[in-house]
């Protein structure tokens, strides 16, 4: 029986990203706002609501997703602001898990911009699956107009992590073998599930990395976390108990 690979696919700042391809479209020579401080999230002329999107360099200055626009524009006096337009956004995401059914045996829709496929058994169609992520993700890039993150491992928790890891437009695997190097020197706080609650109290405990939580004791971490616990230092070990 095949080993079990598992592609999550992200799709980079996705409102934003949506929101620029659309623009391209009806203007070619448009400027590309992901190129410059940008975000998505009401409207310019009032300059209310939140951050929904925000580009590399916004990002870079610090503007956070969920921050009021005010605050954001404190950060970034030249802040561009563009309204959010929804029902572009789910038309992208069709089109978007559209073209992943047509290469992945299983896609399951996790959000309206990111997807799990399983690849499962697919190495004698496509060949090497990290190779194949390449091609995919270039193909998305190509025929829809944005980029993706695409994590590949063995279970649905670690590839999640790996679409995280250095954005945009990459691939990165983390199966169990690469735990110790790439997952275990993380901070307690990237952990899945681990909240701002949570990840105080594991640092009352001494607890900063998840590879301190994943060779804590278990009988203790219980005691204090009670079911919560079990799944936090389940995931630390690298276990999808979801």
């Amino acid at each position: 029986m095949p080993q079990p690979l598992i592609y999550h696919i992200d799709v980079n700042s996705a409102f934003l990203s949506w929101e620029a391809a659309e623009l391209l479209r009806q203007d070619p020579d448009a400027p590309d706002i992901r190129s410059f401080p940008s975000v998505i999230g009401g409207s310019e002329k009032t300059r209310h609501g939140i951050v929904l999107a925000k580009s590399p360099s916004a990002a870079a200055l610090g503007v956070c997703t969920g921050e009021p626009l005010a605050q954001a524009r404190r950060k970034c006096p030249d802040l561009k602001i563009y309204a959010p337009h929804y029902s572009i956004y789910v038309e992208r995401s069709r089109q978007f898990m559209a073209l992943l059914k047509e290469y992945a045996p299983s896609v399951d829709t996790y959000s309206i911009d990111e997807a799990f496929c399983d690849m499962t058994g697919t190495s004698s169609l496509y060949g090497n699956p990290v190779d194949f992520a390449h091609r995919l993700k270039d193909e998305i890039h190509t025929r829809l107009g944005f980029t993706v993150n695409i994590g590949i491992s063995s279970n649905r928790l670690l590839a999640k992590t790996a679409s995280d890891f250095e954005k945009p437009d990459k691939v990165h695997t983390l199966f169990p073998s690469e735990m110790e190097e790439k997952f275990w020197p993380l901070p307690i706080e990237d952990l899945f599930f681990v909240g701002k609650s949570t990840a105080l109290r594991l640092r009352s405990l001494g607890i900063t990395t998840i590879g301190q939580l994943a060779k804590s004791d278990h009988a203790m971490i219980l005691s204090v976390f009670k079911s919560h616990g079990d799944t936090i230092w389940n995931y630390a070990n690298g276990r999808d108990v979801s």
